[in-house]
């Protein structure tokens, strides 16, 4: 019987061997990590948020000085809204041609002379070019409010994301160069799991493969993801590769930037020898 029992012990041991190495070492890093910056230099009047804050998308998070837009705006606007050039026009245009009505009911009885009429409708037509004159002002000066009002928004920056601020570089009072980034913002729902597995591996995991994440922080419980990167090379020097989840974190309860384990529901291909 003794033979029996070692041999079952081996064939234990290689199992329980095989159910080990499923169990992979792996980081929860953010979806996203963007540095906040802006499109144009200026003094950062002011700082809405700071560490540790949620932003939504859209939201202002800082504001560039902005005196010399906000009276472009302004200017642009009195200009696009003044319309009486084109109501003395239309006013004109009416007379003209209520004068040319009358002279064509009285061209037939002598009292008009032809070239009358005709000097009246050249008017007419003056007047027409001069109105579509005085609307085609009027349509230049609201794409210009358009563009001043444009670079004026260009003066408040907001988040591109969803997510929390992770740290703040910028303060109000300095100085903001195109390159300097103000904050970083952190999305952190969904999480990324990078993990690296042995090129054994390779083939049974792919992308859709289901995993069972283990974290440290909020708890220990185990959660579902589903891998959604698989990398396309090896690392030689040690004959793995990369495999990224993705887990849904939709309150964000769980913290990013913690190591992890997770294993895979696949087929081990551990073997006993004879």
């Amino acid at each position: 019987m003794k033979p029996i029992v070692a041999v079952a012990a081996a064939l234990l041991s290689v199992a329980t061997t095989a159910v080990r190495a499923m169990t992979f070492d792996c980081v929860a890093e953010p979806a996203q990590r963007v540095q906040i910056g802006t499109p144009v230099t200026g003094l950062l009047a002011s700082v809405a948020v700071g560490r540790g804050a949620l932003v939504l998308p859209g939201d202002v998070v800082a504001k560039l000085e902005s005196t010399v837009e906000e009276a472009n705006v302004a200017l642009a606007k009195a200009q696009a809204e003044a319309d009486e050039a084109v109501q003395a026009q239309q006013t004109r245009l009416t007379l003209a041609e209520a004068d040319l009505s009358r002279s064509k009911k009285l061209v037939n009885s002598g009292s008009v002379a032809t070239s009358k009429v005709e000097e009246l409708e050249a008017n007419v037509e003056i007047a027409k070019r001069d109105l579509d004159t005085e609307k085609r002002k009027i349509l230049l000066a609201q794409i210009e409010l358009q563009r001043q009002q444009a670079l004026l928004d260009r003066q408040s920056i907001r988040s591109p994301i969803k997510g929390f601020v992770a740290e703040q570089s910028l303060r109000a009072g300095e100085f903001v160069r195109q390159d300097s980034p103000i904050m970083t913002i952190v999305q952190i729902d969904p999480l990324f799991i990078e993990a690296y597995v042995p090129v054994d591996l390779w083939g049974k995991i792919i992308v859709g493969t289901h995993g069972s994440i283990i974290l440290n922080q909020p708890d220990q419980q185990r959660r579902g993801a589903a891998v959604t990167v698989v990398d396309k090379v090896f690392d030689a020097a040690s004959g793995t590769f990369g495999v990224r989840l993705e887990l849904p974190n939709p309150d964000d309860q769980i913290p990013a930037g913690q190591r992890c384990q997770v294993d895979f529901d696949v087929q081990s291909q551990a073997t006993v020898s004879p």
